[in-house]
């Protein structure tokens, strides 16, 4: 199955001209899908290098971050430290629950030190216990996770990404959007935060892109702002309904609520209004599909 599938749109889109592709992240890599080896591969080789048996980091109940990171430690005869983020409840979510599955640790931080990172308290307190850890910040947000996202912005490049002058994809911290802004042979790079206020994110990801490439041209990168729904984690109805219309055009695609569909609704929405460039573009989906777990059923 080629990774480069055509989005089927609704018919008003294709007789405008619109055209959208979509890469399958979601299909790379069973145990880290999308972006996430991509931002761990570099980190699981320090640790490696360090000689560190336990990888920490940190991430919500149904963090995709934590789920990957603890099938990778487990690949690599490592133990993964899940700092999380809220009190741990009896009944724990399916992402803990693989995470605990996988032969990985849970540490429960209270918020008000969890948005510390990793100056936290419980940073200090769990190496009390464990000795020295590998730390990565939340969401593999480190130069080590940017370097993986710029390679993983060539590989998919060099597959055929060529052809689209127009690339579009979600963001969270940041880290992927600054690794693909770095690769220069992307004309345009359309970032849609999944956060409230992700305009802000533009100066973070100037910043590490330009860590790994200094002549960045501020003119490839737009950030769109207001499509995050809500907030992170948010599930609308206008979300829901962009989300079940694309999943009956295109059954074979699964679109996660929480970036990869809100980088949709941006796109489609831009489409209608006339204001979406009519060239070739590139939707990256970045997956994360295991945290459907944490909604209703949708469809």
């Amino acid at each position: 199955m080629s990774l480069f599938q055509q989005i089927n749109l609704p018919i008003q889109l294709v007789e405008r001209g619109y055209q959208l592709t979509i890469y399958r992240g979601d299909l790379e890599h069973q145990g880290a899908p999308g972006n996430k080896w991509h931002k761990l591969k570099h980190n699981i080789q320090a640790a490696k290098l360090a000689g560190a048996s336990h990888i920490a980091s940190f991430g919500g109940p149904f963090s995709n971050h934590l789920h990957a990171l603890a099938n990778i430690c487990a690949d690599y005869n490592m133990q993964a430290v899940a700092v999380v983020r809220g009190e741990l409840q009896l009944q724990l979510t399916p992402t803990l629950k693989d995470v605990v599955n996988q032969g990985g640790l849970l540490w429960p931080s209270l918020r008000s030190d969890y948005r510390k990172g990793m100056f936290s308290k419980v940073k200090s307190e769990i190496e009390h216990y464990l000795g020295e850890c590998y730390w990565i910040p939340e969401g593999g947000s480190n130069a080590l996770g940017v370097q993986g996202c710029f390679e993983w912005s060539q590989s998919i490049y060099e597959k055929g990404g060529h052809d689209f002058p127009h690339w579009v994809i979600s963001a969270g911290t940041g880290t992927t959007s600054a690794g693909f802004l770095a690769n220069a042979h992307i004309d345009r790079l359309h970032v849609i935060p999944a956060i409230k206020g992700g305009e802000g994110l533009l100066e973070s990801i100037m910043h590490d892109a330009k860590c790994l490439n200094q002549t960045i041209d501020e003119k490839r990168l737009s950030i769109l702002a207001d499509y995050h729904c809500g907030g992170y984690a948010k599930l609308p109805r206008r979300l829901k309904d962009v989300i079940v219309q694309f999943s009956e055009l295109n059954p074979q695609i699964q679109f996660d609520p929480v970036y990869t569909a809100k980088v949709l609704f941006g796109v489609v929405t831009e489409m209608r209004e006339g204001r979406w460039p009519q060239d070739n573009t590139l939707l990256i989906h970045t997956g994360g599909l295991q945290g459907l777990r944490g909604y209703p059923p949708i469809l």
